[in-house]
């Protein structure tokens, strides 16, 4: 992922907010395309998995869904890091670390489930934590995104609802008949959304330090 400082007039044609020019950008576009792609195929590999246990295809198939979707959104948090979306202190620095260390346990424990390997010993249970605590880590760091004020108010605002998707799915999954076809949902209009917001900008600008 390239930092470039693009010109006037290619960053007004790639931008729904062109920046000043000569300001120090970030391309937003590949991230979009990731973000739109892996987003579906998690989300229907769920869909064709269900409730299924055990190792198999299934298993394998969801791992290599999940550890993709993932891996896109270690992407997203550099894009947030780098622009200085949550702001360029040592708080919105220290978070970034303790959520790229939480997501790659999380990143551990999909590979654990997809070879069914180690269920129900220590070491799984400590990586499995990862998964949950990465969620309401990208839920805390999108609230922080919104208080920064540093992306565009559009922007930040479907940041926040993508990755704020642990406090949707949790409620939706006690609601009968609707539960992880809720949470799926959500998903779609979340990171699904926000991948196309960002394929459309193009470019974000990094906000000095």
């Amino acid at each position: 992922m390239s930092i470039t400082r693009p010109t006037a007039t290619t960053i007004s044609a790639t931008s729904t907010a062109p920046p000043r020019s000569g300001t120090t950008t970030m391309p937003t576009r590949a991230v979009g395309v990731a973000l739109v792609g892996t987003t579906i195929g998690w989300g229907t590999a769920m869909q064709a998995i269900g409730g299924r246990e055990g190792f198999g295809w299934y298993s394998l198939l969801g791992g290599v869904a999940a550890l993709a979707f993932q891996a896109t959104l270690i992407v997203l948090l550099l894009l947030e890091c780098r622009t200085h979306a949550m702001g360029s202190g040592r708080v919105a620095r220290t978070a970034h670390r303790v959520q790229f260390a939480v997501m790659a346990g999380a990143m551990v424990s999909t590979v654990l489930d997809a070879f069914w390997a180690l269920h129900g010993t220590v070491i799984w249970m400590v990586f499995d934590s990862c998964w949950p605590l990465s969620m309401v880590g990208m839920a805390a760091i999108g609230i922080r995104i919104v208080i920064a004020g540093r992306w565009s108010r559009p922007l930040r605002w479907q940041t926040l609802f993508a990755q704020s998707w642990v406090l949707w799915a949790i409620p939706l999954s006690a609601v009968p008949m609707i539960g992880m076809v809720g949470g799926l949902l959500q998903i779609l209009l979340g990171y699904g959304v926000l991948g196309l917001m960002l394929f459309r900008v193009g470019r974000l600008p990094i906000t000095p330090a």
